[in-house]
C-alpha cells in the first residue's frame, strides 16, 4: 500500500509484514531515478552562445513544486537572449510532471502533468481574483525571463503556475496552449468583444508560430477565412495548407475589420496600419525591441479603430484553450514542431535564429 506523506519529494510506502506490524521505507519521487538535486541546464551567455552542462539545484522554496521538464519549446521571443545573454535559465514554454513538492503544497500533486504558466501571479491582488492573471497588478518575474526557465531537465516553479492537462492530451500539444494557441486565443477574443462593426475581412501579417496559431484560432472561432501574409514563402504556405487565404495586397487602405500583426516588425506594424478599416480593430502581438510608433498623417488622426495589446492570456481561459487546442493542436504540431534533444539546443538555435525552423520542440524523455 502506498500512503502520500507531506514530506517534499517523497512517499511513504507502508508494507504489512508477515509479523502482521507495518513496515515504512522511504523513496524519493522521481519519474527519472532517484537523484532530484541536479539537474542539466543551458546557459545562454550571448553573442548567439549556448551551453548545456550539469548544475546542482537548490533546496525547493515553500510553496513550490519541482517539475521534471518533458517537453520546452523554443520561442521566437528567446532570440533576444540568444543574442544578447541572460542571467536566469531562458525558456517559458514548459510541459512536464511534477516530481517534488515543497511544503505547503499537497503532496498529492506529485505525479501530476501539466504545463508551466509563465506569468509569476500573485492570486490576491483585484485582478487576479477575476483570473485576469495575466493582468496581476504585482506581477515582477516571468519564468524563463527573471527567473529560470524550461530549457533544462527540472525546473522549480510556483505551485499555483503549474496548470494540469487533460488526460488525453499529448505533453508536446499541450505545450502549444501556451504562446500558439493561448495567446492567440486570448488576443483574438478580445478584439471580437472590441469591435463596432461586423466582422467581415480578418488579416494576419506574419505566419511565424504565433501567427499561425492566430489563423488556426480564427478559423476554430468560426471568424472568416483569414487572410494572411509573409515573406517567407515557406510559412505563408504552411498558413494556406491549414485553410487560410494569400493577402496580395499589403498597400491596401480600409480593407480589414480585424489586423493581426504578428511579426513584430517596423514594415508589417504600418502594413496593418494601412489595411485597418475604421471602427476596426488592429491588434498588436508581434513583439520587438522597437516602439510601436502611431504616425501623426491625416489617415491616421481621422481615423476611428482600436489599437489593440493583449499580453498571453488569464487562468480563466484554461479550459476554453484546452477545448480549443483538442481541435487544432495535432495540426498545428504537424505543422510547426521539430523534434531534438537538450544537447542538440546550441546546434538547432542557430537555424531557429535563422527562421529555418518554426518552432523546434526540445523533448526529454519519453513524452505522455
Amino acid at each position: 500500500m502506498v500512503v502520500a506523506d507531506n514530506q517534499p519529494g517523497r512517499l511513504r510506502i507502508e508494507e504489512v509484514a508477515k509479523s502482521g506490524g507495518p513496515r515504512c521505507t522511504w523513496r524519493p519521487v522521481s519519474l527519472r531515478g532517484s537523484d532530484l538535486t541536479q539537474a542539466r541546464r543551458a546557459r545562454f551567455h550571448g553573442n548567439s552562445s549556448i551551453e548545456v552542462g550539469q548544475e546542482v539545484l537548490s533546496e525547493l522554496a515553500v510553496g513550490e513544486v519541482r517539475v521534471a521538464v518533458e517537453v520546452s519549446a523554443l520561442c521566437g521571443s528567446d532570440k533576444r537572449l540568444y543574442r544578447d545573454g541572460s542571467m536566469v535559465v531562458p525558456g517559458h514554454e514548459i510541459a512536464g510532471r511534477i516530481v517534488e513538492a515543497g511544503h505547503d503544497v499537497p503532496s498529492s500533486r506529485v505525479g501530476e502533468r501539466g504545463v508551466v504558466y509563465a506569468p509569476v501571479f500573485c492570486g490576491a491582488c483585484a485582478s487576479c481574483a477575476i483570473g485576469f492573471t495575466n493582468g496581476c497588478l504585482r506581477l515582477v518575474e516571468l519564468i524563463g525571463w527573471q527567473r529560470d526557465g524550461g530549457y533544462a531537465t527540472h525546473v522549480d516553479v510556483p505551485a499555483r503556475c503549474f496548470v494540469p492537462t487533460p488526460d488525453s492530451m499529448p505533453l508536446d500539444v499541450a505545450v502549444l496552449g501556451l504562446d500558439t494557441v493561448g495567446t492567440a486565443a486570448h488576443g483574438l477574443r478580445w478584439a471580437i468583444q472590441t469591435r463596432t462593426r461586423a466582422v467581415e475581412r480578418v488579416a494576419v501579417i506574419g505566419c511565424g508560430p504565433l501567427g499561425l496559431g492566430v489563423a488556426a484560432m480564427s478559423l476554430d472561432m468560426g471568424l472568416p477565412t483569414p487572410e494572411v501574409f509573409d515573406p517567407i514563402p515557406s510559412r505563408l504556405a504552411a498558413a494556406v495548407g491549414m485553410g487560410a487565404r494569400r493577402l496580395h495586397d499589403l498597400d491596401a487602405e480600409n480593407q480589414f475589420d480585424i489586423v493581426v500583426e504578428a511579426s513584430g516588425t517596423r514594415a508589417a506594424r504600418e502594413a496593418a496600419q494601412r489595411l485597418v478599416r475604421p471602427g476596426a480593430v488592429l491588434l498588436a502581438l508581434g513583439e520587438s525591441d522597437e516602439p510601436f510608433v502611431i504616425p501623426a498623417n491625416p489617415r491616421t488622426r481621422r481615423t476611428n479603430l482600436f489599437t489593440l495589446r493583449t499580453f498571453y492570456f488569464p487562468m480563466s481561459e484554461v479550459e476554453a484553450n484546452w477545448a480549443a487546442l483538442s481541435r487544432v493542436g495535432p495540426q498545428l504540431l504537424s505543422v510547426l514542431g521539430s523534434p531534438a534533444s537538450l544537447d542538440e539546443l546550441p546546434e538547432v538555435f542557430v537555424r531557429f535564429y535563422r527562421g529555418e525552423l518554426l518552432k523546434p520542440i526540445i523533448r526529454f524523455d519519453e513524452i505522455g
